[in-house]
């Protein structure tokens, strides 16, 4: 089964380049083989076969599954799908999808002569195979998604402390009365996709966008090598509450996750090149 963290919903230049670098290649494999043996009677060597033609089975395991099979049948025709959370060049893969609602799985046939797009899409209406912690952490597993506030249970909720060996803002503490908006909170749902939503403490929306993370990106405490960072938190179109490094006024959408529970996650950045027990800027929230 193939799953992988997905990281991006929406492919930027480098991951589009890699797409074509993968399908370039693949394409120049099924190039050479068809220039020994035809597609298809009916289709001529170095062709592209027909998007009617495609010969393809996607569906869901279970009824309303998040479980999803994707198969290729169609002869001499090399697969690439794009099921939104990570991509596959296998003829017959089964991978699971951690969001609710209709997703759209697109499939591009690799001919001797090109290449031939279409989409399939199943409706996924409960998550009954396992997906990656985090999507149940960070957004919790029902269509209301879960809702994170300032963790008013700490001493300082924001501020600045000790990057790459501290996990609190020890160093200029901000408490939750002197944030900017002490009532604000914030909700990740799975509606669709990686949705992400900051309300001003009034109920109102201030900004929505998305997120994703990477678990595969950690950091070390220098000083012992012990782990400091569990992953990272990436943010698009939207930033969390106070979501700038301290002293500063730029919208900040990239944060190293140090505690991600069902209750709690505290949050660490800094500048590019900032060294251990340089400033680092923190956050703490917990589950509303």
């Amino acid at each position: 089964m193939q799953g992988g963290l997905p990281m991006i919903f929406h492919m930027n230049k480098e991951e589009e380049h890699k797409m074509k670098k993968i399908i370039f290649s693949l394409l120049s494999i099924i190039v050479i083989v068809c220039g020994c043996n035809p597609v298809v009677d009916d289709i001529q060597a170095g062709g592209v076969v027909n998007e009617s033609d495609l010969v393809l089975d996607v569906h869901a395991t279970t009824d309303g599954g998040n479980q999803i099979v994707m198969t290729n049948n169609t002869s001499k025709v090399g697969s690439y799908w794009n099921y939104g959370t990570g991509y596959s060049s296998l003829q017959n893969d089964t991978v699971c999808l951690p969001f609710l609602g209709e997703q759209k799985i697109t499939f591009t046939g690799l001919c001797g002569g090109g290449t031939v797009t279409t989409t399939r899409t199943v409706n996924i209406t409960q998550i009954d195979h396992a997906v990656a912690e985090q999507w149940g952490l960070l957004a919790g597993t029902g269509t209301t998604g879960k809702t994170w506030v300032w963790d008013s249970t700490a001493e300082a909720v924001y501020g600045t402390g000790g990057y790459l060996a501290e996990f609190v803002p020890d160093w200029t503490p901000v408490t939750l009365s002197d944030t900017d908006d002490p009532d604000g909170y914030m909700v990740f749902d799975l509606n669709g996709g990686a949705n992400f939503i900051r309300y001003k403490g009034d109920g109102t929306v201030a900004e929505s966008g998305t997120f994703s993370f990477d678990m595969s990106s950690t950091k070390v405490d220098p000083d012992d090598d012990s782990q400091w960072s569990i992953g990272v938190l990436k943010l698009s179109g939207a930033t969390v509450l106070n979501g700038y490094i301290y002293g500063t006024t730029d919208p900040l959408y990239q944060y190293d996750i140090l505690e991600l529970t069902d209750d709690t996650m505290v949050l660490c950045a800094a500048p590019d090149g900032t060294e251990a027990w340089d400033n680092g800027t923190f956050w703490l929230f917990r589950k509303k």
